[in-house]
């Protein structure tokens, strides 16, 4: 540089800044002995950095410049110089030096030390992140991904300040690497880039929106045509023809399911009508078309009909898909020259011989399902209804609104639609919060198109001023402060009783044991009634104003009292001035007066205090097998009643047989996680309430629910911690012993005699107390009642 233009000052400003800066490079490489990009280089890993780099700034500020020069002039003077040597080094050093050698840790120290005098304000704060563009176009997409691993380790410290001048910068390089990128073969490296990108700017931050509402159009999904059919794939006779495969065998069942299966379309017929579904997901304003809307309803309505069956069609039976994986695995162990691909490849594979397949996936299919639901959603939102609801929203960007409007019996068939792949995708162990997650994620995305349509107004809202803070804490004193002095403080007891008595007696009537006990819940009652009488039917409005108070204070004291015994009557609580549930008896969790029975004693209770979780086979009658065992341990067991959502039917009580309530009171204890478990069966909802099993635990007794196999398993995938317990018909041909010991604790064997059964239950629930009093040669209530002293405890996961 010196040979270029020896008589130029700011040559030698720049080689003098660069010889700091190899200084600078030296300490780094001997605070930092790894090769590795981490750990980072902090400023106390330097001797006084700051005073050495300005005092070289300001030696370079005094050459060959007037002392009356603007301070912006001299800023920029600084800034380029540091730049022009920092340019340098990073030449070199890219010239030289291979990303993967241990010697480019030089490189990642040079970044370090950058974003230092970044944070001073030494240099330009963009300049590192123009370094880093340069950087990422000089590397290959392997080189790419470790500079990525740099950038990401950094994200929090190289953002924190100055990002007004940066962030162009990090849009404008991440936009290039994802040029360069192809999602469809590095999925995984585009993704971090968008994290990158997400964890940088703001929430509120437009640069990501797409505002015009434009589609991915050029995403297309290209499948087989007849006109394919000479390049097919050749697999075995097994699997060729589906309707062979799929022809029943002699012998087998037949009853409702056959009529379904025939209205269930064939693979072959399927595959066209299936794949062209894509077209619409990624285009849908094609469906303006009415052609095309046909189109789609009628391949959407097949796709499911072909969902729904295919858990029974037996051209969609294990053994056909096992017969086929062998043979395209052979097919691929026979051709040595095929090679992996480097990265995953998202796009779909079309191929008509492996549909079958495919569709047999469950995840593939809530895959595609879910592209459903969001097609329908926009359908819908093209709804007349829809529609109105809009008309109080300020729409201020025009290009999301769609002039078209669905009619009433298209919004019909959407809706019910809707509803049918809602119903499947909520089937399975999983369905259920699978489809509370699809559904979350759906209301969100809501939100970001209502916040789209606004134009994206900003979301993010100034901090408030010191000064207006000052002023909001004043008007809260002034608001909080009575204008007229208390008889009595805040929270205290009057006192009165004290002023003419002696001492003694003042002191007896202090000690007087109602002072400090909290009065019955039922002493509130008549005063909140007569609180109530008073609101309707005021003397005046002072007297009003007087009952509304107290009846909040009352309410509020009652509540508190109520919270230690009766928490599970607060699930039926909707209206906050209306508590009159507390005062009542029958609530749940709680067993009536008359019926309730003293709480065991403690050496008759087991060591394990967990629920009890019971189910059974088929044909098993489960709630006299609970019955007898609550019977055999008398005060130690409580049934929970489960919540469903009907009305009850002959025979049935209410808090007895189950809690019967409404829909929306079911969804606010699903919504608000009050529920452990839930399931439907036969359209009805049906759950279990958090506390109503606290409600049982409270009185020291041990909650015994009576639960099918598929609601046992949502409780466990919940965490519910309780003891598992299923138990076996002994003519259960179809038991499947290594799926039920992945659930269950123990399975017990039912021989037809329910007290035998009872007695074996009972046994694995003392199981661990037996096991302590055998060593003191004591007797426990399981191995007394069943006289089976002798007999071994159950281990968890045995078969009875």
């Amino acid at each position: 540089m010196p040979a270029l233009d020896l008589e130029n000052p700011g040559v030698s400003a720049v080689s003098a800044f660069g010889e700091l800066l190899n200084e600078l490079l030296d300490e780094a490489s001997a605070a930092k002995e790894t090769t590795t990009i981490e750990p980072a280089l902090s400023k106390s890993d330097f001797a006084n950095i700051y005073d050495r780099v300005s005092s070289s700034l300001a030696r370079s500020s005094t050459t060959g410049t007037e002392s009356n020069a603007p301070q912006d002039s001299l800023r920029s003077r600084q800034f380029a110089v540091v730049e022009t040597a920092a340019r340098d080094s990073f030449s070199k050093l890219i010239a030289t030096t291979s990303i993967d050698s241990p010697k480019f840790v030089r490189m990642w120290n040079l970044l370090d030390i950058l974003s230092i005098l970044s944070d001073d304000g030494q240099c330009d704060p963009a300049l590192l992140f123009w370094l880093v563009e340069e950087l990422l176009d000089s590397q290959t997409i392997a080189g790419c991904r470790i500079i990525f691993d740099f950038l990401e380790s950094r994200r929090e410290r190289i953002t924190a300040k100055h990002f007004k001048q940066k962030n162009l910068v990090i849009l404008r390089s991440c936009n290039e690497l994802l040029r360069r990128l192809s999602r469809a073969e590095d999925t995984a490296f585009c993704g971090r880039v968008f994290i990158f990108m997400f964890q940088s700017f703001p929430l509120g931050d437009r640069s990501s929106v797409n505002l015009r509402g434009e589609y991915h159009v050029e995403n297309v999904t290209s499948f087989e045509t007849p006109e394919d059919d000479d390049g097919k794939m050749e697999v075995d006779a097994q699997a060729e023809t589906p309707k062979e495969s799929g022809a029943p065998k002699a012998g087998a069942k037949t009853g409702a399911h056959d009529s379904n299966k025939a209205q269930a379309p064939d693979s072959d017929t399927l595959y066209p009508l299936f794949w062209s579904l894509q077209e619409s997901f990624s285009q849908p304003l094609k469906l303006f078309d009415v052609a095309n809307f046909t189109k789609f309803k009628s391949s959407l309505e097949l796709t499911i009909k072909a969902f729904q069956a295919i858990h029974d069609d037996s051209l969609y039976t294990s053994k056909s898909m096992e017969n086929l994986k062998r043979t395209l695995k052979r097919k691929r162990d026979d051709d040595g020259t095929e090679t992996l691909p480097e990265a995953f490849n998202p796009k779909y594979l079309t191929s008509k011989d492996l549909f079958q397949l495919e569709i047999s996936d469950l995840s593939f299919r809530r895959h595609v399902l879910v592209q459903a639901l969001i097609i329908t959603d926009f359908l819908l939102s093209l709804s007349k209804e829809e529609r109105e609801k809009r008309t109080n929203i300020n729409i201020s960007n025009k290009s999301v609104i769609y002039h078209g409007q669905l009619n009433e019996e298209n919004t019909k068939w959407a809706a019910d639609i809707k509803k049918v792949i809602s119903d499947y995708l909520k089937q399975g162990a999983d369905g259920p919060y699978f489809f509370r997650m699809v559904e979350t994620v759906l209301a969100r995305d809501k939100n970001w198109v209502f916040w789209k349509m606004a134009s994206c107004p900003p979301i993010q809202r100034d901090p408030v001023s010191a000064q207006g803070f000052v002023e909001a804490k004043e008007a809260a004193q002034r608001m909080a402060t009575s204008k007229r002095l208390r008889p009595n403080p805040l929270n205290a007891v009057p006192l009165d009783f004290l002023a003419n008595e002696d001492e003694t007696s003042a002191l007896d009537k202090l000690k007087d044991s109602e002072r400090c006990q909290l009065p019955e819940l039922d002493a509130f009652k008549s005063k909140i009634a007569d609180d109530d009488f008073e609101i309707e039917m005021p003397t005046n409005s002072e007297t009003k104003a007087a009952a509304v108070a107290g009846k909040a204070s009352k309410s509020w004291r009652a509540l508190r009292i109520a919270s230690r015994f009766k928490l599970a009557a607060f699930d039926k609580l909707d209206d906050p001035k209306k508590i009159n549930l507390i005062f009542e008896d029958d609530v749940e969790g709680a067993e009536d007066e008359e019926d309730a029975e003293p709480t065991a004693n403690e050496d008759d209770m087991p060591k394990n205090r967990d629920p009890i979780i019971l189910s059974a086979s088929s044909g098993i009658d489960i709630s006299s097998l609970k019955a007898k065992l609550m019977d055999l341990h008398k005060g130690v067991f409580a049934p929970v009643v489960r919540h469903a959502v009907r009305e009850p039917e002959d025979g049935e009580v209410n808090g007895k047989t189950f809690y019967f309530v409404k829909a929306h009171e079911f969804n606010q204890l699903r919504d608000g996680d009050r529920l452990v478990e839930y399931t439907t069966r036969d359209g009805v909802d049906y759950g279990t309430s958090s506390k109503a099993v606290e409600a049982i635990v409270e009185v020291g007794k041990v909650p015994i629910i009576e639960l099918d196999a598929e609601a046992a398993q949502f409780a466990k995938d919940m965490d519910f911690s309780a003891r598992y317990i299923f138990i076996k018909s002994s003519t259960d041909e179809t038991f499947d012993e290594s799926k039920t010991n992945e659930l269950f604790d123990t399975v017990i064997v039912d021989n037809d005699n329910i007290e035998e059964t009872a007695t074996n239950v009972g046994q694995f629930i003392y199981a661990d107390k037996a096991a302590e009093k055998a060593e003191e040669g004591e007797e426990t209530p399981a191995n007394a009642d069943a006289n089976m002293e002798d007999a071994p405890p159950a281990a968890d996961g045995d078969v009875q």
